[in-house]
């Protein structure tokens, strides 16, 4: 009797662990839909960015600052300002007031010459092309995994071509295409894409946002526990390169937004 409810308890554990997994949730078909989801993503200042400013008024006011480890950077006639985790908008914005002594209501540009960036998006598996996979240990097995640098606008089926087009399985045998959305969150959203029916035209593009994850193989849907270790392997590695790749010129505060 003892060993029948040590081996209950046990098979109840194992039960228990299992539902632990971080599974996914129902993928959301792309080509049901009628409206997109909206894009809010707003870049937001960085340690190392590097920040040029011109103000319309006064063509001798050209500066360049660069973000220090601590946040804060230096602005001609404005002095140190802690700008880490501002937009670009915000910033100009406390610069109009820093300015005040010295500029009636300025007209200032701000342009990233340098970032960070975003997070960058990754692929999951084999995918073929330009970019560079790499092992990361999972499991005892080594899985491939690469990423390319995310820039406003840009949608799935560009990134699938800037990734080189998947390599296995084939595409026409396994069409669909998966994204995971905010993978570090708990509200994480997963989104199927057709790709064979968007080559064909039978769909429209799918706008991508910084960190999403891309793969075509569902069983990732199953343990996206073990997909976000991959993906934070690849971040880390990206970071310092392929996330850097960011086109500036959508940074410029006059068409920034927000």
């Amino acid at each position: 009797m003892n060993g029948l409810k040590m081996l209950s308890l046990c098979l109840g554990l194992l039960a228990l662990l299992a539902g632990c997994r971080a599974k996914g949730p129902e993928p959301v078909v792309v080509e049901n839909f009628t409206e997109f989801p909206k894009n809010e993503y707003v870049y937001t200042i960085t340690p190392g960015d590097e920040i040029k400013v011109d103000i319309q008024q006064d063509e001798n006011y050209q500066w360049s600052a660069t973000v220090l480890p601590d946040g804060r950077a230096v602005f001609k006639y404005a002095g140190e300002m802690d700008v880490m985790g501002m937009s670009l908008r915000q910033l100009r914005d406390k610069l109009v007031v820093a300015l005040k002594d010295y500029y009636t209501r300025p007209d200032l540009t701000l342009r990233l010459l340098k970032a960070q960036g975003p997070d960058p998006i990754v692929f999951l598996g084999a995918w073929g092309g330009a970019t560079t996979g790499f092992g990361t240990g999972a499991g005892g097995q080594t899985q491939r995994a690469s990423a390319i640098a995310y820039r406003k606008g840009l949608g799935l089926t560009e990134a699938v071509a800037l990734a080189g087009g998947p390599t296995e399985p084939d595409i026409d045998i396994a069409p669909y295409v998966y994204v995971v959305r905010d993978i570090k969150s708990l509200k994480r959203t997963v989104y199927r894409f057709d790709l064979a029916l968007a080559v064909r035209g039978g769909t429209p593009d799918l706008p991508l946002h910084p960190g999403d994850v891309v793969f075509i193989d569902n069983s990732w849907l199953q343990d996206l526990g073990r997909a976000l270790g991959v993906v934070s392997s690849v971040v880390a590695t990206a970071s310092q390169g392929v996330s850097s790749a960011l086109l500036v010129d959508v940074l410029s505060s006059g068409d920034l937004g927000r």
